[in-house]
């Protein structure tokens, strides 16, 4: 078996395993000796059929067989070459002459890339320190996530939670026919507004106007679009809105009573306190962790010159692809909402595809540099994870991975690179923000 490269690119090669007459006639032997074991012809006991009766009935499977017995030892022989880093095999052509078989791969590899001398970096991050503000604001958190809400006859006051319609229009022109894909901006039959949020999304105009108001009340408000409104007709410009409120609910917060604490299992405000700390800082120091490992890796990679394979670049679009149609089909999105914004999902994927993929590359020599290497533990560790994930129990998983190479394949390499990032990781030196 002979090997010759040819270099397309730095990450592209043209590779052509050559194997000789002999060697094609041995590794065709070896296939019709497992056909004889296995065939089960009439008349003959199994594996006792003659040989040239196999050859000729099975024929075609027995050289489909031996073409991939030898697609088989070509790229276990590029795998275990010392000058080959494959990523993946692109395209295959056969070209067959005199007995001899030569295979013709054209293959994305790892770049040759200097990695930085010192995987030693400093990164600085917020202290884990909880400050008496931070507990106060989650206490009142907590207290909200349990108010009520008691309908009231006054005029409406700031924090009063407002059931109300409105239609806006802008020269008399109705906003429904203007930008008809933003209804929020246009006209709503029943909605609900926090009145006096300066942060509530939506028409300002009308959040900040109603205060005052009262429940059957009437009132043309206005609204000025900022300059940077995408919708460039009404961009700087003012609306009107014909409002109407229907219900004034007073938001009531509950007392920091026993069955309050009680329902967080806490028998003082003191413990109550305790835990929601306690809660604090473990959220900071898992911030903080994830935070200096992505900055130790960033700051590495800004200081490596890499190039990416394009079948790797190709892969990380389709799967970024397919999260943004999942999540967008799950938030309500039609296939023709999906349709009208294509070029720019595509565009946008794009983008991020060739930076995950230069951080696989820089991982992936990382690793190979460190020879860090999976073991089982690092297996459990992703099939657990990606059993939560997937909300799939791990013995259905299994099954799954067991029918499916790519993707077992695909998570040997998140361990691999997953080991990459804590190898990383242990050498950053932590610096706290004054």
């Amino acid at each position: 078996m002979n090997t010759k490269i040819e270099n397309i690119s730095d990450t592209r090669k043209k590779i052509t395993v050559a194997f000789s007459a002999e060697e094609v006639a041995k590794i065709s032997e070896e296939v019709l000796e497992n056909f004889v074991k296995n065939a089960k012809l009439s008349g003959f006991r199994p594996g006792k059929a003659p040989k040239n009766m196999v050859a000729k009935l099975y024929a075609k499977s027995i050289a489909d067989e031996t073409e991939r017995a030898l697609t088989t030892k070509a790229v276990e022989s590029m795998n275990s070459a010392k000058d080959i880093d494959l990523y993946a095999v692109v395209d295959i052509k056969k070209n067959d002459k005199d007995g001899a078989t030569e295979l013709e791969f054209t293959a994305d590899v790892y770049p040759d890339a200097k990695l930085p001398e010192s995987l030693a970096t400093e990164v600085e991050l917020d202290s884990e320190e909880v400050s008496e503000a931070e507990i106060d604001n989650a206490v009142e958190y907590r207290r909200s996530q349990r108010a009520k809400y008691d309908e009231v006859e006054r005029p409406i006051q700031k924090g009063d939670f407002v059931r109300l319609s409105y239609k806006g229009t802008y020269d008399g022109k109705a906003l429904s026919e203007i930008i008809p894909d933003m209804p929020i901006f246009c006209d709503q039959k029943s909605t609900w507004e926090e009145a006096g949020n300066v942060e509530a999304p939506g028409v300002q105009g009308i959040v900040q106007g109603i205060l005052g108001m009262n429940k059957g009340e009437k009132k043309t408000l206005s609204h000025e679009f900022p300059a940077e409104f995408p919708a460039k007709d009404l961009a700087g410009k003012k609306a009107e809105y014909e409002v109407e409120i229907f219900e004034i609910r007073q938001k009531n917060l509950p007392e920091l009573d026993e069955e309050f604490l009680k329902s967080f299992e806490a028998d003082s405000v003191e413990s109550f306190r305790n835990k929601i700390k306690e809660g604090i800082a473990s959220e900071k120091k898992s911030g903080n962790e994830i935070l200096k490992r992505q900055l130790a890796v960033e700051q590495l990679m800004g200081k490596t010159q890499l190039s990416v394979p394009e079948s790797l670049v190709e892969e990380e679009k389709n799967s970024i692809l397919e999260d943004m149609m999942v999540r967008l089909m799950s938030s309500g999105a039609s296939r023709d909402d999906i349709e009208k914004h294509k070029d720019e999902l595509f565009e946008n994927a794009g983008k991020e595809a060739e930076g995950r993929a230069k951080m696989r590359v820089f991982l992936h020599l990382v690793a190979k540099a460190n020879d860090l290497k999976v073991t089982n533990e690092d297996m459990s560790r992703m099939l657990w994870q990606e059993s939560v994930r997937t909300r799939t129990k791990p013995d259905e998983l299994i099954k799954q991975l067991r029918k499916d190479p790519q993707r077992r394949n695909r998570m040997t390499s998140d361990a691999l690179l997953q080991k990459a990032i804590n190898f990383i990781a242990e050498k950053a030196e932590v610096k706290t923000k004054a």
